[in-house]
């Protein structure tokens, strides 16, 4: 069982006054006797067998029983952490660090504006060479960021322009614009979205052999170390509901996240088309 569920598991048997131990993650005497106490309150819904359950179990049972009565789905009440119970435990720790329930990401479709006529990425990348020429060596403009930039490897660099190419530098300027107008120098700050993981870069894509949307000078990279290449929006921080209107933003203009439309590299905006 995950240390974090075991605190939670604590924490909320303490305010109930049934666990009189630390609340340290650990499912030590205390925690146990916490834990029978709670499923002799709730024996009605265990199951028949609950009586043979090993200590761990018991763990697993009383979580489910605490995150239904949370109001998060997590039946069967079988004492075993699958799919169904780390889904559950996922909805209340967000729950009880945030105040609210997690969004139901899966409603959300990302925009599908290309008010520039972004070309697609496809294989051998024939449109991407005819719109923006070859890669490699893109015509780059230097655009001004409203905000101090911090480089995401090395913060206490700081830089106030990005090269990016100049089919898209007055899309950039739109964008970086409207983000600056809405959220502000400190919220900007506290989301990380001053820390910049770089635009223009000449090589492949990473895991694939053609080239990458930096080689081409149409992508760019924000906040790396909190949204890495193979993150999804578990690990993901871009995903926040406090980044929507970024992705708004950027997606009115045509640019496109592949978190986004294909939940992986978090950190990638591009001017191409998927």
């Amino acid at each position: 069982m995950l240390k974090r569920a075991v605190t939670i598991l604590q924490d909320e048997l303490k305010k109930k006054g049934l666990h009189a131990g630390r609340v340290d993650g650990k499912a030590g005497p205390a925690t146990r006797e916490a834990v029978t106490k709670y499923l002799n309150l709730n024996r009605a819904k265990l199951p028949a067998d609950a009586a043979s359950f090993t200590d761990e179990r018991n763990m697993v049972l009383a979580f489910q029983v605490l995150c239904s009565e949370k109001g998060i789905a997590a039946e069967p009440f079988d004492g075993n952490w699958g799919p169904v119970t780390q889904n559950a435990f996922d909805e209340l720790d967000i729950l009880l660090r945030t105040g609210t329930r997690p969004r139901n990401w899966r409603d959300e479709v990302p925009l599908d504006d290309n008010p520039h006529q972004w070309p697609r990425d496809r294989p051998g990348q024939q449109e991407l060479r005819a719109f923006y020429g070859q890669p490699g060596s893109p015509p780059l403009k230097s655009v001004r960021c409203p905000w101090v930039l911090k480089l995401a490897w090395a913060p206490s660099q700081t830089l106030t322009h990005i090269s990016i190419h100049q089919k898209v530098a007055g899309s950039l300027e739109q964008v970086l614009e409207r983000v600056h107008r809405h959220y502000g120098d400190n919220e900007i700050k506290r989301l990380r979205l001053d820390l910049y993981g770089g635009a223009f870069a000449n090589r492949k894509k990473r895991g694939g052999s053609s080239w990458s949307m930096h080689a081409y000078g149409i992508a760019i990279d924000w906040d790396p170390a909190r949204n890495q290449l193979k993150w999804g929006r578990d690990r993901a921080t871009l995903d926040h509901p406090d980044y929507l209107f970024w992705w708004n933003a950027w997606e009115q203009e045509g640019w496109v996240s592949l978190g986004r439309s294909r939940n992986f590299d978090w950190m990638h905006v591009q001017a191409a088309r998927l």
